[in-house]
């Protein structure tokens, strides 16, 4: 049977599909894409959160011992624990938006939040500690979540559906 040129021209309908049909027979019916990063992303920005949560409070405890610590030996460093506080602040605030975005990722929720921890992760460039792995990250991480698929598995995370039915909800790789 061909397709008529009225059919061809047609973009497919994701309305009716997107939570995959029970009349298909559990059968997945979109493509996988990157998909299987997504998890992948959620572990590495818990755990680069966790790395910025620990930078960040290693110099708030560097600014409370230079400023309440023995004064003769400590008072030439009060400038430098001063800047290092402030390189601080942001990591820290970065860190913990991070570790949120993680845990709400894993579940396939919340992908602007990702997105956005993404964007502040480059804030923290300004430490040069975290800006390796951070513009890493933020590349990799830009590009699994405007992949199609993984948009419409977060579609159907923020809709509540569980983690088992969105990943059935895939072709699988042969």
């Amino acid at each position: 049977m061909s397709a008529t040129p009225d059919n061809r021209d047609q973009p497919s309908q994701w309305s009716s599909e997107l939570f995959r049909d029970e009349a298909t027979g559990g059968a997945g019916n979109i493509d996988r894409g990157l998909i299987g990063h997504v998890p992948i992303i959620a572990m590495l920005l818990i755990t680069q959160g966790l790395l910025e949560l620990g930078f960040g409070c290693c110099g708030l405890a560097f600014l409370a011992f230079a400023y309440w610590g023995p004064p003769k030996e400590l008072t030439e460093f009060r400038p430098l624990a001063v800047m290092w506080a402030c390189v601080s602040v942001p990591a820290i605030i970065t860190g913990m938006v991070r570790i949120v975005a993680g845990v709400f990722n894993l579940r396939y929720k919340r992908r602007v939040l990702g997105i956005t921890a993404l964007g502040l992760g480059l804030l923290t460039m300004i430490t040069c500690y975290c800006a390796p792995t951070g513009v890493a990250l933020a590349v990799y991480g830009l590009i699994v979540y405007v992949n199609e698929p993984v948009v419409l598995a977060f579609q159907m995370g923020d809709a509540g559906r569980p983690i088992s039915e969105i990943r059935n909800a895939y072709l699988t790789r042969a």
